[in-house]
């Protein structure tokens, strides 16, 4: 009989000791406690390094960008999950690797060599678009930027080629692709969480990447789209787990490839894959395909790509359960 108290009174002290925290991008500050909306956090990185509680909600301020990684760093529990949602009004949290290089930012390095500063957390720049034509990377010595969409990365400065300013030689917008060779959501061995509310976009391998021994998730309302063509695995919901594997994933009123296409044009793209791939059949049956490489590599992005419209057309828009299902 003294145990039931006690055990009250644990459970009443975990529901009260949920706490709501607010992350803003154009007003926030990481020296903010926040836990309000006029007090809100900035970065992600910032919020990927705190230890949630159970029942805890990571609320994103609607209309913000940030080219960040979301890592789930703690587990909620039965009942009580963490919920990274969002507050305010306006468009979804927008997380993407999309970042355009402001036109007053690019210095002249030498010759036909500029450079300009690109956000701290860049480690890697595989893809950058200039307007749009997608570059090519080159070794990260000025020397090597001898043609039109050179570039590469280095000690914080993305480099391009350009005869005098890039702004006005390109006469478009140069996107260095922020989130290269990284989910943009990740879940690595973590359970009892939701994400809602979400768009996640310019990415050139995972979306939403769920991983290790992790279950009991929810993904609502949600949007991975935009997708790097060039991009080595690129995948809007992608589940890899050990096994055994998870018994309890949601997935709500999402999509993950063409996600603002109907049903019929999904279909009619995943049509257009198949008829490209029987294509490169042809080309390999009549030897005008002869490097083994590009072959598999070409065949393995059109299968890729067929999959995951078929996918986006037929499961990534489910009906929410009832009593499970997230709210709007």
């Amino acid at each position: 009989m003294r145990q039931i108290p006690i055990i009250m009174l644990l459970t009443w002290s975990c529901i009260a000791s949920a706490t709501t925290y607010h992350v803003s991008s154009s007003t926030g500050n990481d020296a903010n406690n926040g836990t309000s909306a006029s007090a809100p956090w900035a970065t992600i990185v910032h919020v990927n390094g705190q230890t949630f509680l159970p029942g805890d909600s990571i609320l994103f301020r609607r209309g913000d960008v940030w080219n960040e990684s979301l890592a789930a760093a703690s587990s909620g529990s039965s009942g009580n999950p963490i919920t990274f949602d969002a507050y305010g009004t306006g468009a979804a949290p927008n997380l993407t690797g999309y970042y355009a290089v402001p036109a007053t930012a690019w210095v002249l390095v030498t010759g036909n060599a500029w450079k300009a500063a690109v956000p701290a957390g860049y480690t890697t720049i595989n893809f950058c678009l200039f307007g749009s034509i997608w570059g090519q990377k080159v070794g990260a010595v000025s020397s090597n930027l001898t043609a039109q969409w050179n570039f590469y990365l280095a000690n914080g400065f993305l480099y391009v080629y350009s005869q005098g300013n890039p702004a006005t030689y390109y006469n478009a917008p140069i996107v260095p692709m922020a989130l290269s060779n990284v989910p943009v959501i990740n879940v690595n061995g973590k359970s009892w969480l939701t994400f809602q509310h979400f768009l996640v976009n310019w990415f050139d391998q995972y979306g939403v990447y769920v991983q290790g021994a992790s279950d009991h998730l929810v993904f609502a309302n949600m949007e991975a789209d935009s997708m790097i063509p060039q991009g080595t695995q690129p995948l809007g919901f992608y589940v890899n787990e050990s096994a055994p594997g998870p018994g309890d994933i949601k997935i709500y009123n999402s999509e993950g490839l063409f996600g603002n296409k109907p049903g019929a044009e999904k279909k009619d793209a995943a049509m257009s894959f198949l008829q490209n791939a029987l294509s490169t059949l042809d080309a390999v049956a009549a030897r005008e395909i002869i490097d083994p490489e590009k072959f598999k590599s070409g065949i393995s992005m059109i299968v890729d790509g067929t999959v995951q419209c078929l996918n986006a057309s037929t499961w990534c828009k489910q009906p929410p359960a009832a009593n499970n299902a997230p709210t709007a």
